[in-house]
């Protein structure tokens, strides 16, 4: 059943009260409701227009700022947010698609979560846009808030302005002094505010800083010589200024929006006072006084008014005269125009009616009428070309007649064919043929001279299509692990995607599908001789080396390489002599059946797992039997089993280092001193202390002394009073405020007091004093002021206490015996742990940090001595530190090491490690320098460092450098020479011309070779010029014809040719040439001709036989049959008998074997599978794909030769941020500045598209043999984007038609859609291929007959 829409409901109230909201209306699908699978109407559902566009007051808060604050205090049980929390909204780092979400942001945090998954309809989409979100979505909007408006604010930031109600104000500062430097004030309503600091140095620190304050002075940027070294928005009211940071080259200000209040422009100057390099520009508004504006009629040029022979004028333009800017032409209106300037142009061309091809007579004989092609053209008479244009640019001039009289030669006979033989191929391109007879209309036999004006065609191309051809698969693996083998591969018969018998294929051309292959040498077993036996006497064992070797040379390789189950037995039983037994032996009782037959082997060590520190090896350990074959485990039980893994420790991986000691923990006392002890490895890197020995360990903690504690020597803790006595206060006067430095008295003397001088000790309390007078009024010296209120001239002064000498404990001694050292930390603090310098203690008082310990003898006075240890012995890999140890005697002198031998002998080496060696690394060879003979091969050898940088040669080992070229031995190169053959002769006898030779390279048996085994700097010229003289040109005339007619007026006619005087030979001969070459005018080859009045008579004429009127079958075909006399006019004086037939029976059987759709081929043929097939369409034989041959109505389609390479549609999916840019030349670039986000895009491939045989139409929807690689389907011959504005096409599509017998017809053409939509189309001359590129933003192209794309049959 039919479903469709019900009517629209009226528009709801508007989403805001100004800002531009949205009205909604809805329909739904009720006309009825589709039930039970039924159909959804097609078409939108709700359609919105805009409402209460006017602008918002500036005191109002933001839209999406209000819809965020409705969320304030609501924390949504979030982990770590306030019960008062505040939201703001987020705008960067949102995708462009979710733009419509209502994204929302912790006030004076980070963190942000999505509150709605929309927006309220009418909130735009983000700061920087006009556009606004409805339903969810971005649409395009004006910046008067207008759905689908493309309104934009001019650079005065007025909506829809033309720039005229702004003046530009551009200045540059480069003064320096140290501070905050004034550039300008930029005042309120100024727009596109751009400013720029470039750098002195070139580099971002260049000690300028730009600044902004606003009218207060506050500053809002970079105040308070704090500088914001990173991007930052600022907001002046409803304005946002970006600023770059100033961590640029060129430090950049700029805003696009209107500030509602002045700001001031600063410059910060620092450090070395470079000069500043400030450039700035903003537009302004132009103050209210009345504006001056005139006609400039010096405006653009207008097009010319014709095609040719035109004029052109200026248009004139309205004019400010402040500044001479061109503004709108309403602000001109009431002002007359001026007279416009006006010139010729487009002089150098003409227009004419061309005559551009005239058809064939319509009779054969006598007289008949043919039509003429006559098109408008432009002259160009500077190039002489001609252009067709349109026909009414020549409208002014009178069109010459298209049809006019002509007379068929009844002598002049036309060609008479023969049918087509078969095609010579059967496939892949070939030929068919037929013979032709040259014949007149009375059907004689005529030489074929007569008939030469007419195209013989007598070889036609068929059968245009691609042969079966044999596809291989890839090869298996080989079939062995070793030796030699075979690989396979599947090899078949293909035409198109099916699959055909092997016979279709030519099987000379079979590709081999079975091949040989040579893996490694096989391995094998090798054994050694048999050991001796174990026992002396009685039953032992003996065994022998089992080995898989593999190769001439025979190198071991792992058992597993070899076969397990052939492996020879390495053990075997042996027994020399019976032992005799014990009597008392418990063995000796038991039968020898009764004895274990079993033992434990095992093999050698592997090596250690770790390299340095601790690791693990392993060794094969198995239960073996008499026989030497593996048994069970639990059949040597009764005896231990080794060991399988155990540690191993090599080297430690690191060496302790300890850091320095810290201070002691106490400032008095006994206290304790630490120290931090690391690991680290060779290249002095921290790392794990398991890779370090922890006997090894030096100690992390050692005891420390200070001065012993006096805890009441000192009262730390008591406040110090600023004075000395609670009496000397400050006294005030009566009316409350202090006076500092007078003390009045009634008399009017008054003591008067000067500053405190300084304190007489810097530590544990001093004095210091001032000066006290007594003054008058006037300020003279008295004396007679009151000693009792006198204030004091001294007190004590508390700098704290003072610092002491601190000391640790002793460290140990440098020496068990024989008088060693040992020190301890001393250091001038005071008790609160703050340190000073010696001097500032009692330098005399200081207690000793050295002394001499352990000053008994050592036994026998002697002791070991270790001199420093020698450099490593290597300088990359593993060596050896040496050091000498002496035994000294007490005196110093050298004695016998017996003395020390009681005395544990230090180490005389210890290990060490370089850096890696440097060693020689070499390239692959390369190719040999020669195809044939001796040459040389050559590869890069480099000495290669333990760091990852090249090392210098000369620290590798000369003596072992791999050698870096090598000769090579190829075929012994044949003999090769340049063979010349015989000059030609001169293509010409006169005038500029050359003559040529055949040149071969040639071996020692004179057989021809390829060229490039001959030397090309020998080989002899192949051309050279003739020499000859300049040529001679005559016109030569041939004899006139006998009069066209018997009676009356005709013609007669003559070969007029210009020829080449081949002065040369003895006599002239002469050669056709092209008529330019000839002196003079031509002659005339055609003259009138009058043989008196003719007899007024009449015969019968006849025209051509028209085609047959069936293509199938027996149908008949008609002429024009007149009887007219001697001057063309209709006449009854014929006689009836004679007159000619007007029809005649023919017969196209030959066109009835085919079927003319693939409905033909399953009615009348029976088939029933998809498959190709042949049609006949248009009278010709096409090879179509039938698809659906099991239902009642098949579809016909077109299989692509090319494929799904060369036949694609795409709808590009990326967009650019700035869609007014077109990157990189319009070329495609991953790293582009865009987000791939276009909802339409798609990518499909095609190969086979659909005909419609009626229409002759590829059906560019039907996409049953299309792949969709991405995206939506797009169908065949459209493509788009949404990328760019600038006509910057990245959508692409690709139409190849070659091999199927079909091709574009003329009138194809292509219809671009959308926004901003570009194309860029280029077809093949022969119409088999097109590639096209689309776009816009958004926008497309498809084929202009809408889904059809019109073809036609080659």
């Amino acid at each position: 059943m039919q479903h469709s829409w019900g009517t629209w409901s009226p528009f709801g109230t508007c989403s805001r009260t100004c800002g531009g909201g949205i009205k909604t209306a809805i329909r739904e699908c009720n006309r009825p409701e589709p039930k039970n699978g039924g159909k959804y109407c097609v078409g939108r559902r709700m359609k919105f227009k805009s409402c209460n566009t006017d602008p918002c007051s500036k005191l109002k808060k933001d839209f999406r700022d209000e819809q965020c604050a409705d969320f304030d205090g609501k924390h949504f049980n979030i982990n770590g947010l306030p019960t008062n929390v505040r939201w703001v909204p987020k705008y960067s780092g949102i995708l462009m698609k979710d733009r419509c979400k209502l994204f929302c942001r912790v006030a004076g945090n980070t963190a942000y979560y999505q509150l709605r998954d929309r927006v309220i309809d009418g909130t735009p989409c983000g700061p920087d846009t006009n556009d606004i979100c409805v339903q969810g979505l971005c649409r395009q909007a004006g910046c008067d808030h207008v759905l689908n408006s493309k309104a934009r604010r001019d650079k005065c930031g007025v909506c829809g302005g033309d720039n005229s109600s702004c003046k530009t104000v551009a200045g540059t500062f480069n003064t320096v002094h140290y501070g905050y430097n004034v550039v300008v004030r930029i005042p309120a309503g100024a727009t596109n505010i751009d400013v720029r600091q470039h750098s002195y140095s070139g580099k971002p620190e260049d000690d300028n800083y730009l600044a902004l304050s606003n009218s207060q002075g506050d500053f809002i940027l970079n105040g308070d010589f704090v500088v914001s070294m990173f991007k930052r928005e600022i907001k002046v009211g409803n304005a946002v200024i970006e600023y770059s940071g100033s961590d640029n080259t060129i430090e950049r200000i700029n805003s696009t929006d209107r500030i509602e209040q002045e700001i001031t422009l600063q410059v910060l100057s620092v450090g070395n006072l470079y000069n500043p390099d400030v450039r700035y520009t903003f537009n302004i508004p132009i103050e209210d006084k009345p504006q001056q504006f005139y006609w400039n009629a010096y405006g653009p040029w207008q097009p010319c008014s014709k095609l040719c022979q035109g004029e052109r004028k200026r248009k004139p333009v309205c004019t400010r005269e402040s500044d001479q800017l061109t503004v709108s032409d309403q602000r001109c209106d009431r002002i007359p125009q001026p007279d416009p300037i006006a010139e010729p142009c487009s002089t150098e061309c003409e227009l004419r009616w061309h005559i551009a091809r005239k058809s064939e007579c319509t009779a054969q004989c006598g007289l008949g009428y043919r039509t003429l092609e006559i098109y408008c053209s432009k002259y160009s008479r500077l190039e002489g070309k001609i252009e067709k244009v349109d026909d009414r640019f020549c409208s002014s001039q009178p069109k010459p007649n298209t049809r006019e009289k002509c007379t068929g030669d009844c002598n002049v006979g036309g060609w008479r064919y023969s049918a087509w033989t078969e095609c010579s191929k059967s496939c892949g391109g070939g030929t068919r043929r037929r013979r032709a007879m040259c014949v007149n209309t009375y059907n004689d036999v005529l030489d074929d001279s007569k008939c030469s004006q007419q195209e013989k065609l007598t070889v036609q191309r068929c059968s245009d299509f691609l042969c079966p051809q044999w596809k291989t698969g890839d090869w298996s693996e080989c079939l062995v692990t070793c030796g030699k083998g075979h690989k396979h591969r599947q090899t078949w018969c293909q035409f198109g995607e099916d699959r055909l018998n092997d016979r279709f294929c030519d099987p000379e051309t079979k590709p081999e599908s079975v091949q040989m292959c040579q893996q490694q040498e096989c391995a094998s077993w090798q054994v050694g001789p048999w050991g001796q036996c174990t026992m002396t006497c009685g039953q032992g064992y003996q065994m022998r080396a089992v080995k898989c070797v593999v190769g001439t040379y025979v190198s071991v390789v792992d058992d597993n390489e070899c076969n397990a189950a052939t492996r020879p037995t390495d053990t075997q039983d042996c027994e020399i002599a019976a032992c005799p037994p014990h009597p008392n032996s418990p063995e000796a009782k038991r039968s020898i059946s009764g004895t274990h037959r079993t033992q434990w082997r095992f093999g050698s060590w592997t090596p250690c797992s770790a390299t340095c520190g601790k690791g693990t090896r392993m060794r094969y350990v198995s239960c073996r039997d008499d026989q030497g074959s593996v048994a069970d485990e639990s059949a040597c039980f009764h005896l231990p089993k080794p060991s399988a893994t155990e540690m191993c420790t090599v080297t430690p991986c690191g060496q302790w280092k300890a850091l320095e000691w810290s201070s002691c923990s106490v400032t008095c006392g006994q206290g304790k001193a630490t120290r931090q002890v690391i690991c680290i490895n060779y290249s002095d890197q921290l790392v794990d202390r398991s890779e370090c020995d922890p006997d090894d360990l030096p100690a992390t903690e050692q005891d420390c002394s200070m001065s012993p504690c006096h805890p009441n020597s000192h009262d730390y803790g008591r406040p110090i009073h600023p004075f000395l006595y609670p009496d000397h206060r400050l006294k005030l006067h009566p009316g409350g405020s202090p006076n500092r430095n007078r003390a009045h008295i009634p008399g009017g003397n008054q003591w008067r007091i000067g500053p405190w001088g300084a304190c007489s000790s810097t530590c544990a309390g001093g004095f210091q004093r001032r000066v006290v007078v007594c003054q008058d009024e006037n300020g003279y010296t008295a004396n007679n002021c009151d000693e009792k209120s006198k204030p004091m001239e001294q007190r004590s002064c508390e700098s704290g206490p003072c610092p002491q000498w601190a000391y640790g404990n002793w460290g140990e001694c440098t020496k068990p015996c024989g008088a060693g050292t040992r020190t301890r930390l001393v250091v001038c603090q005071r008790p609160n742990g703050e340190r000073f310098t010696d001097l500032s203690c009692e330098i005399l008082d200081k207690p000793p940090d050295r002394e001499q310990c352990n000053v008994q003898d050592c036994p026998r006075d002697a002791a070991w001595s270790a001199g420093p240890w020698s450099s490593c012995s290597v300088s990359c890999g593993r060596g050896q530190k040496h050091r000498n140890v002496y035994c000294l005697s007490k005196e110093g002198r050298h004695v016998e090491e017996d003395y020390c031998k009681h005395l544990a002998k230090p180490n005389l080496q210890k290990k060490c490690r370089g850096g890696r060696c440097p060693k020689w690394k070499a390239g692959d060879w390369g190719q040999c320098s020669v195809s044939c003979g001796r040459g040389v091969q050559r590869r890069a050898v480099h000495c290669h460092g333990g760091t990852p940088k090249a090392a210098e040669e000369a620290e590798c080992d000369l003596g072992s450098r791999p050698p870096p070229q090598r000769d090579c031995h190829l075929p012994a190169c044949p003999t090769h020479r340049w063979a010349a053959g015989e000059w030609q002769a001169c293509m010409k006898t006169c005038g500029e011309a050359s003559r040529y030779r055949k040149v071969v390279c040639v071996d020692e048996n004179k057989r021809v070779q390829n060229s490039g085994y001959c030397e090309a700097s020998k080989r002899p010229p192949e051309i050279e010029s003739c020499g000859l003289p300049p040529c001679e040109y005559v016109w030569i005339t041939g004899e006139w014809s006998e009069c066209s007619v018997t009676c009356g007026k005709g013609y007669r006619q003559r070969l007029v040719s210009c020829s080449e005087i081949y002065t040369g030979k003895d006599h002239y001969e002469y050669g056709y040439q092209n008529t330019v070459n000839c002196p003079g005018t031509q002659p005339p080859n055609i003259q009138p001709c009058y043989l008196g009045e003719c007899p007024v008579s009449a015969s019968w004429r006849v025209g051509n036989w028209g085609s047959c009127s069936i293509t199938c079958g027996v149908g008949v075909m008609h002429r024009s049959v007149q009887c007219l006399t001697n001057d063309d006019q209709v006449s009854s004086l014929c006689h009836a008998d004679l007159k000619p037939e007007e029809r005649r029976t023919c017969h196209n059987v030959h066109d009835c074997e085919l079927p003319r759709s693939c409905k033909d081929v399953k009615n009348l043929k029976g088939v029933t599978e998809d498959g190709e097939y042949f049609l006949q369409v248009k009278g010709k034989t096409l090879k179509v794909y039938c698809s659906g041959m099991q239902t009642d109505s098949p579809n016909e389609y077109v299989t692509l030769v090319n494929g799904d390479a060369e036949n694609f549609s795409e709808v590009y999916g990326y967009r650019l941020h700035n869609p007014t840019e077109c990157p990189y030349n319009g070329s495609r670039r991953e790293d582009c500045q865009c987000r791939k986000d276009y909802t339409a895009a798609g990518f499909s491939t095609f190969s086979k598209v659909r005909l419609d045989l009626n229409t002759m139409q590829i059906i560019t929807t039907d996409l049953q043999f299309a792949r969709t690689h991405d995206g939506r389907p797009v169908p065949y011959a459209t493509a788009g984007d949404c990328y760019s504005a600038a006509k910057c096409p990245q959508g692409r599509f690709s139409i190849d038609l070659y091999g199927t017998g079909l091709t574009l017809t003329g009138t194809a053409k292509w219809l671009s859609q959308g926004n901003y939509a570009v194309s860029e189309i280029q077809k093949s001359p022969d119409g088999t291929k097109v590639v096209g590129k689309c776009g816009g933003y958004c926008g497309k192209c498809t084929p202009s007959s809408g889904t059809g794309l019109d073809v036609q049959v080659l």
